[in-house]
């Protein structure tokens, strides 16, 4: 397949991104004209329900789906390249069930809505991050994180503490539904607090994936190979993963688990752009976004007045795609 110039195509979802955020404010239970939505952002302090509407509702779960879309696109990008696996997805490496612990716990010791309604939030992004220091603690030999270690530390950490998810919904009674919510991934709960707590932590992330992106092009040629053309490779692997895993307790804590996001977007602008993570990253952030406002959309006017968990939307959708991936890969 012929490449897509990187410039071209990220001013083409630049303009999808945005055409995308204003056809989201338009869509639910109450549907916004284009007149009514600009009247709504031009007169926040007007007295009508499409002002409280948009301004309370729509718009920060809107931006909220595209900061969580947008970490999982490029923390998935990330991590395929440092792993030299196209099926690599940031909850490789165990903090989303690290986070999910924490989330549960807070629920059930009823501290959820503490600390202005972001208690569950902080109790999820500090078990993430715990996770994370115990499997590079397991991976570390000899100074030096081994990637395959790494890996496999990751997968066998996420599902004991699957386990334990699994024993604390058995002990959630009433608090069933709303653990269950969580871990299926929503942006039910979305509002400004959510917004503004997970967006610095989501950018320093991001930050840190973009300062590692020439030496990750090295680094995807094999790390001996790499570590000869003068890479850090110690500390490409630690800032990619920490900023990766940084950028994903943040989404997990905030939105639950989404799946699919995170692989099938960066592995669909990988085909189209090629491999150069200076773009890649990037691109693979703004099609997160656009990626998960749709899904929040269909997830949101699907079933209405009731609303579907987004996981599951992306579920759908990512599912028949990674079979016809598999299909063409064999083919």
């Amino acid at each position: 397949m012929r490449k897509a110039p990187p410039l071209p195509l990220m001013i083409l979802l630049m303009a999808a991104l945005f055409g995308s955020l204003l056809l989201s404010l338009t869509l639910g239970a109450v549907p916004l004209t284009l007149k009514e939505l600009w009247f709504a952002l031009t007169h926040r302090a007007a007295d009508s329900p499409s002002s409280a509407i948009l301004w309370e509702l729509r718009l920060p779960r809107a931006l909220l789906a595209v900061v969580v879309g947008g970490a999982l696109g490029a923390t998935g990008a990330a991590f395929q390249g440092l792993l030299r696996n196209p099926l690599a997805d940031p909850y490789i490496v165990g903090v989303s069930s690290g986070a999910a612990v924490g989330a549960a716990l807070a629920t059930l010791l009823g501290i959820a809505g503490q600390w202005y309604g972001i208690g569950a939030s902080v109790f999820a992004f500090m078990s993430g991050l715990g996770t994370l220091m115990l499997v590079m603690a397991l991976a570390r030999r000899n100074q030096q994180i081994q990637v395959s270690a790494f890996l496999l530390a990751g997968v066998a950490i996420g599902a004991s503490l699957w386990a334990v998810i699994t024993l604390l919904l058995l002990w959630s009674g009433e608090d069933l539904s709303r653990v269950l919510y969580w871990l299926m991934g929503g942006l039910l709960n979305a509002d400004w607090r959510r917004l503004e707590w997970c967006l610095p932590p989501v950018l320093i992330g991001f930050l840190m994936l973009m300062s590692q992106s020439r030496a990750l092009n090295l680094f995807t040629t094999g790390e001996e190979t790499a570590r000869h053309l003068g890479v850090p490779t110690e500390r490409l692997k630690g800032w990619v993963l920490v900023g990766g895993s940084l950028m994903t307790a943040a989404t997990v804590a905030v939105a639950g688990i989404i799946g699919f996001v995170g692989w099938m977007v960066p592995h669909l602008l990988r085909s189209l752009s090629g491999g150069d993570h200076r773009w890649l990253i990037p691109l693979s952030a703004i099609g997160g976004g656009i990626a998960l406002l749709w899904a929040d959309s269909i997830a949101r006017t699907l079933a209405r007045p009731t609303e579907l968990p987004v996981g599951v939307i992306t579920a759908l959708i990512g599912t028949p795609f990674f079979v016809w991936m598999l299909r063409k890969t064999n083919g």
